[in-house]
């Protein structure tokens, strides 16, 4: 009856007039608060006593809602208050009571640590409070407690079999997986389990947590974190269990190369990523997740995470796992968030209010606000800032023109120091990162070596450097939570930025155990007009459609067409999506005879698009290219696979050597460029690959590949290229379509030269080559037998080396780097059998290196 009548006066509150004007009210205070920047005459006019009273009484009637609107009002009303109020004995009281109501226990800690607030809050509500803490003791977790909402989630998806959430991105979902990991490693019997990450950095950003956070449990219950998928590389005596952690492309060759590992739990992060309509990747990502069903079966566990999605059961219902009550999905956040539009050409400022009634307001302006860097400046003094940029370049000329405007920090903390001198040896002495850090400034891009991206994110979370510009690698899942948030585009690359894309990004300003809130602002300028300003920064229900299901719903003609080996109309991302779900339909016709049932092949049979389904049945019944190459290779045009797959076929029936050769060969670079013309032609690169459209660069690439396989460093790659460019007097370009002359004594040329190179090594050399290698292997093992098919050089150019030890090393944690230094300086701290790693000693090889260098940071995180 309590619970009803709280509810029913719940909901009296959030539709009375003047608790929406009050909640208002406080909301302007708080803004004007932020915006006032020590100018007495924009100071802010505090509440009168009997609305601070009020407003109050309301946040603690709200409180006891199970409603997130109403919990979310009662949040913010403290947090508003906090500023103006922090020391007022009534508000003290209630804002610990309303803390402890909500479950919100880091907000708690706030207060206590960062207020001094010591109120005694009601016997009950103490009552209430401890025995939360009790319930909702987070599992091998210390002293930390969940919030009321992550308690609900982790319970319910701890008796499920088949799950999908999504919440906000301060939530702290990452967190609620560990959690769940951690339970999931003491079951019997042992289970191997994956975690779906959508890109390598987050594959490292996850093994260095599960490996610090779940090092006892890892230990006591024999299980091995591993971020690669040749599992047959580990060599133990003892039998350990998996917790993989893996990018689609990486489990999908786990499936296609290791027969005997069985998976009971598949984790798919970020899952709105198979939603992304404008990425390809997202239709891996599916293949990906529907071939582990495909191999597993009922028996794996499969979960969804994802943040801001109204409609989350959707990935549980493209998959076939939907149930009754295997969803959760809330709007519940446990940081508060205020969202600001900046219009430096009109002068104005708006806060935008958007939990009741999506509140518009009008602000002071700051006439110190005179372009975006003194904005970031004024706002972000003494504080933790991201700066969002729509491009690689962007981010890059924003972060040196900001870092222009700073003093050297003084004192130099010893960290920054260090870092700086690593990214010089690292990567080049004149790499810009490194003079921005000595100013309190980085940039952090998807491209950014993963040593020197770990190098910008401890930095940052130890607040030793407080400005990092940012490119759209804030929207895949990276941990870097801070307290304002500077949006200076709303694009991604040169799309707008989708509303799923945008209130992702926006989630990352408030930090859950540091402070109660964080900023967004929205910044206006010459170079931005956000054309889309009234529809983005409303926030509405974000309903997702998988890119399989969309893209076949909208374009069944121009599917067809591709079918039917025609030329259709659009961009090329889009052409390239439709290609690929195109292929998948035809590889899965192939499969309809045996057990598997086809989501898609389903779909449109169901959809009465029965011709569809012959017509792939058509395209694909002279296909004889076996079927497990065709599904560990679904992005390859299966026409294309089939005339490799006979071609090779014919030269080996003609005596000709099909096999790939040894990487140690004498004229490494003639084999290289060799190989690459090889597949230049084999592929029809000139036609379907616009990166390697020409094949004169295949000269250029080769020497890149033969130094990247054969372990020269990054630096030295890079001095060599700069070298070569300056003695060939190539040109480089400045901007687009701009080019001049290479000069190897401009910074600002060898710094284009260097994100140019680290481009081509993470794109070209471990993503388009590493697929059309892995085809071609395939095939030729096919051919001739695993024994006979000579060296895998998809596995060399994803590791960088040809040293199996050197795999094994980076299987484990380590970056390349590291690897090939540990195997060149502490082989004797290696135990080594039939050329495979069977241990590693730790305390050894931390002799080896001084504490300063990247190699001994990396040990000590990683091993």
């Amino acid at each position: 009856m309590n619970e009803i009548l709280i509810e029913r006066l719940t909901r009296d509150v959030l539709n009375d007039l003047y608790f929406r004007q009050l909640h208002n009210r406080c909301s302007v205070l708080n803004g004007e608060s932020t915006f006032a920047m020590q100018d007495a005459q924009l100071a802010p006019v505090g509440l009168a006593l009997k609305e601070l009273k009020d407003a109050l009484r309301f946040a603690d009637i709200l409180s006891g809602s199970m409603d997130p609107a109403a919990r979310n009002a009662a949040y913010q009303l403290i947090t508003f208050l906090n500023a103006g109020y922090a020391k007022h004995p009534f508000y003290k009281t209630v804002a610990k009571a309303v803390y402890a109501k909500l479950g919100n226990f880091p907000a708690l800690n706030y207060l206590e640590k960062k207020n001094d607030n010591v109120a005694e809050i009601p016997f009950y509500r103490v009552l209430e409070m401890e025995s939360k803490k009790l319930i909702q003791a987070v599992p091998d977790g210390g002293n930390m407690v969940f919030t009321d909402s992550q308690f609900e989630l982790f319970s319910r998806l701890s008796n499920s079999t088949a799950f999908s959430f999504s919440g906000p991105t301060s939530m702290g979902k990452s967190f609620i997986i560990k959690a769940f990991i951690k339970k999931a490693l003491k079951n019997s019997p042992k289970e191997n389990l994956i975690i779906l990450v959508p890109t390598r950095a987050l594959i490292n950003q996850f093994a260095f947590d599960l490996k610090h956070e779940l090092a006892e449990l890892l230990t006591q219950y024999k299980y091995k974190v591993i971020t690669n998928s040749n599992v047959s590389e580990l060599a133990t005596e003892e039998v350990f269990n998996y917790l993989m952690i893996l990018t689609p492309e990486r489990l999908t060759s786990f499936l296609s190369n290791d027969k005997e590992t069985k998976v009971g739990f598949l984790f798919v992060d970020e899952a709105h990523k198979l939603a992304q309509q404008k990425d390809a990747r997202s239709v891996t990502t599916y293949n990906a997740i529907e071939r582990s069903l495909t191999r597993f079966g009922n028996n794996l566990k499969l979960y969804f995470s994802s943040p801001n999605v109204s409609n989350p059961e959707v990935f549980l219902k493209l998959f076939n796992r939907e149930s009754v009550n295997n969803v959760y999905q809330t709007d519940e956040s446990p940081v508060s968030q205020n969202l600001y539009f900046i219009d430096l050409e009109e002068k104005t400022v708006q806060s935008y209010e958007r939990n009741l009634g999506q509140q518009v307001n009008s602000l002071p302006f700051n006439p110190q606000f005179l372009d975006v860097y003194q904005v970031i400046q004024q706002l972000g003094r003494r504080q933790n800032n991201l700066v969002y940029s729509n491009s690689k370049l962007a981010t890059i000329q924003a972060a040196k023109h900001f870092a222009d405007m700073q003093v050297l920090l003084a004192p130099m903390p010893d960290e920054v120091a260090k870092a700086t001198d690593q990214i010089k040896e690292y990567v080049h002495p004149e790499y810009y990162l490194a003079e921005l850090l000595v100013r309190g400034v980085a940039y952090h891009h998807g491209k950014l070596p993963q040593l020197i991206r770990n190098l910008v994110e401890d930095l940052y979370k130890k607040e030793l450097v407080t400005n990092v510009f940012c490119t759209s690698t804030l929207l895949e899942g990276v941990n870097m939570p801070t307290k304002n948030l500077f949006i200076l585009n709303n694009k991604n690359g040169l799309s707008k930025l989708e509303e799923i894309d945008f209130w992702n990004l926006t989630g990352r300003a408030g930090r859950l155990n540091v402070e109660l809130s964080g900023n967004i602002y929205c910044v206006k300028h010459e170079g931005c007009q956000w054309e889309n300003k009234d529809t983005i920064l409303v926030k509405r229900p974000i309903k997702l459609t998988p890119t399989v299901i969309a893209k076949i719903d909208a374009n069944l003609q121009r599917i067809e067409k591709i079918l039917l080996e025609k030329d259709i109309s659009g961009s090329e991302t889009e052409k390239e999506i439709l290609q690929y779900i195109a292929n998948i339909i035809c590889i899965d016709s192939l499969q309809t005879n045996s057990s598997y049932q086809s989501p898609l092949i389903d779909k449109l049979i169901k959809d009465k698009k029965a011709k569809i389904v012959e017509l792939a049945r058509k395209r694909g019944q002279d296909i004889t290219v076996p079927l497990v190459i065709l599904n560990a290779n679904p992005s390859i045009n299966i026409n294309i696979q089939q005339k490799v797959y006979l071609q090779l076929q014919k030269e080996h029936r003609e005596g000709k050597n099909i096999k790939l050769p040894s990487g140690n060969l004498d004229k490494p670079y003639e084999i290289c460029k060799a190989l690459l013309e090889r597949l230049y032609d084999l592929y029809d690169w000139e036609k379907v690959e616009k990166k390697l459209k020409h094949k004169a660069s295949m000269t250029y690439y080769a020497m890149l590949m033969n130094k990247w396989i054969n372990g020269f460093s990054l630096s030295a790659i890079i001095q060599q290229a700069i070298d070569y460019t300056d003695k060939e007097k190539g040109t480089i370009a400045i901007n687009y379509n701009e080019y001049v002359p290479f000069d190897k004594k401009d910074p600002r040329h060898v710094n284009i030269l260097i994100e140019l190179i680290i481009d081509d090594i993470e794109y070209v050399l471990r993503f388009l080559f590493e697929k059309y290698f892995n085809q071609y292997y395939q095939v030729v093992i096919n051919i001739l037998g695993e024994d006979q098919a000579g060296e895998n050089w998809a596995n060399l150019l994803e590791y960088g080396t040809q040293n199996r030890v050197i795999i094994a090393l980076q299987n484990i944690g380590v970056s390349r780097h590291t690897a090939i230094s540990i195997y060149n300086k502490g082989r004797a701290a290696l135990v080594i059998e039939d050329s495979k790693l069977k241990s590693v000693n730790k305390e050894v090889l931390l002799k080896l290196y001084k504490k300063n260098s990247i190699e001994y940071d990396e040990i000590s995180k990683m091993l």
